[in-house]
């Protein structure tokens, strides 16, 4: 009998059910981790931008960090319950990666769900079973090839109780070839597939194009469609994979906005106000008269010649202020200097 197929235009299709990982991506509940851009693949649709790419750096969200203490900070700042680490290749770094998993799990607890993606490269028993050990709570392997599809089994069978599976790209031209993967998973007890549209980052659009593939704005033209289609598929032929397809617009859209969102409402300053889109405001106006005086009464404060302002009060302010907007991570470097009150 077919599974129940469930579809959200432009948001999600699954069947079976949605990783944990996944659930709290959706609500822009995680931290993304990027702990170094060293890859020794080469996968023609890498998305790691050119100034990331090969360099050994770390970031949270957009935020370079120089130690774990800095990946618990943003972790606070964002309310995130989770983390993904991601890369380059994270493997490369195993010990780097084994002390942020560590840190993470003892400053925000065992709850904080992680979840790490790897090409599988240099993956063995041993380094799953320590991944597991310090805390991981889902694996997730990009198989380049059908020679590494055994990495998949052999974490599946070194694993506890850790979640294994699959993330992949969905080519249009590669359905078949992904449906025998799904095969392949149900059979050795992965736990699921996650299945991304395939985006295209502005430095790939050659390299996509040489490959026949038509692009449409940041996308391969086709993707969405097969995508929906493996997932129809699989609900009518697997009894127990999850299945679930993640679309590129809901991730740019709705996944990274959640993000900016809990951040701007976590981290404003007293005289700011977020929007839905995730930014902050305030007003600016010259440090005279109704300005001064609102910043007497607790509505700003005064920086240099300049008065900053709570939007509340811009009718005060007709003809005299301009409204600044910010995303959350500019300016924190005021925090240090300046008093924090709750919001007016």
């Amino acid at each position: 009998m077919p599974r129940p197929v469930v579809v959200r235009e432009g948001v999600y299709a699954y069947t079976g059910g949605l990783p944990r990982g996944c659930q709290l991506c959706l609500r822009g509940e995680k931290i993304v981790v990027f702990v170094t851009g060293v890859c020794p693949r080469n996968c023609f649709y890498c998305p790691v931008s050119p100034h990331r790419l090969g360099r050994d750096v770390v970031y949270a969200d957009e935020e370079r960090v120089a130690n774990p203490e800095g990946i618990v900070r943003e972790a606070l700042a964002v309310g995130a319950r989770g983390a993904s680490i991601t890369g380059g290749e994270p493997l490369v770094r195993l010990g780097r990666v084994a002390l942020i998993i560590e840190r993470l799990k003892e400053a925000l607890g065992d709850d904080f769900h992680i979840h790490l993606y790897t090409s599988g490269w240099g993956l063995t028993r041993h380094t799953v079973r320590m991944l597991e050990d310090v805390g991981l709570d889902e694996l997730r392997i990009h198989p380049l090839t059908r020679r590494h599809w055994r990495l998949v089994e052999l974490a599946v069978s070194a694993r506890g109780s850790m979640s294994v599976g699959v993330e992949v790209p969905v080519l249009p031209d590669r359905v078949e070839e992904l449906k025998e993967l799904m095969r392949y998973l149900e059979d050795i007890g992965a736990d699921f597939i996650n299945l991304n549209e395939a985006e295209v980052a502005p430095h790939r659009v050659e390299s996509f194009e040489a490959r026949g593939y038509r692009v449409r704005g940041y996308v391969v033209e086709g993707s969405y469609e097969a995508g929906i289609e493996l997932v129809k598929w699989a609900a009518e032929s697997l009894e127990r994979l999850w299945v679930h397809f993640c679309p590129a617009s809901y991730k740019d859209r709705v996944q990274h906005r959640n993000r900016l969102l809990r951040k701007a409402l976590r981290t404003r300053l007293y005289y700011e106000e977020a929007t839905e889109r995730g930014t902050l405001q305030h007003l600016e106006a010259p440090c005279t008269g109704e300005a001064l005086r609102l910043v007497e009464e607790g509505y700003g404060v005064k920086m240099g010649g300049k008065c900053l302002l709570h939007p509340r009060v811009a009718e005060r302010l007709r003809g005299v202020a301009w409204l600044v907007e910010t995303y959350p991570d500019e300016g924190r470097k005021l925090l240090n200097k300046l008093p924090v009150r709750d919001s007016v």
